[in-house]
């Protein structure tokens, strides 16, 4: 089995690394043999072993074929092993340079809840690291009235970063990955002048997030 996936992924870097050229008979056998070479592999990340699957996203991720990539990585988020989007995830944060967060406004929100959207909306991540020993998260962050340095841990399937700022203790907790799509939940801790009466009105927020990889 692994001789097998080891000659795919191999034969089709080869075939993805071809110089252009004018299309003729031999490119298109080659475009035909790269996408069965691609259906392969995919069909590999979807093998009945977790430890083939990983090994086989680990592979593809040693490669720097950008279409294989992200095949891999979005059937890594569309798979029920959390391992493999575990694997996904600390991927996303080594190569991505940025996440942008889209905070969900609820159709009729508290006080609380309409303070924090105002407040963290236009979310951002930046300079993203990952510690590969540990799993550690760090970077920096900014909202719409908000911005700072973020730490975090990668666990299983997901994340938990915490922000603070000003009265705001946050932690930004992803739960969720399907395909291109991640998300979970911004909970808040507020206090100080944000909690009073004029503004949140309340120690506490949550709001649901999505992040968008497409």
């Amino acid at each position: 089995m692994k001789h097998q996936w080891t000659r795919a992924i191999a034969l089709l870097l080869a075939l993805g690394a071809a110089p252009a050229m004018a299309m003729d008979m031999d490119q298109l056998e080659a475009a035909k043999e790269r996408a069965g070479m691609l259906d392969q592999v995919r069909t590999l990340l979807a093998d009945e072993s977790a430890s083939v699957r990983l090994a086989v996203f680990e592979e593809v991720m040693k490669s720097d074929d950008s279409v294989l990539r992200s095949m891999a990585l979005e059937s890594a988020f569309s798979s029920d092993d959390e391992r493999l989007e575990t694997a996904g995830l600390r991927q996303l944060f080594e190569d991505r340079e940025l996440l942008s967060v889209e905070l969900i406004e609820p159709g009729e929100p508290t006080q609380a809840q309409a303070f924090t959207y105002q407040v963290w909306r236009e979310l951002t991540l930046s300079e993203l690291r990952i510690d590969q020993a540990t799993d550690e998260l760090s970077g920096s962050f900014s909202g719409a009235n908000a911005y700072g340095k973020f730490v975090g841990q990668l666990v299983r399937g997901g994340w938990i970063i915490d922000m603070s700022w000003s009265g705001y203790n946050c932690s930004l907790a992803l739960s969720q990955v399907s395909g291109v799509d991640l998300s979970g939940a911004l909970r808040c801790a507020i206090g100080g002048r944000y909690a009073r009466e004029e503004s949140a009105n309340g120690d506490s927020a949550s709001l649901p997030f999505r992040i968008r990889l497409s």
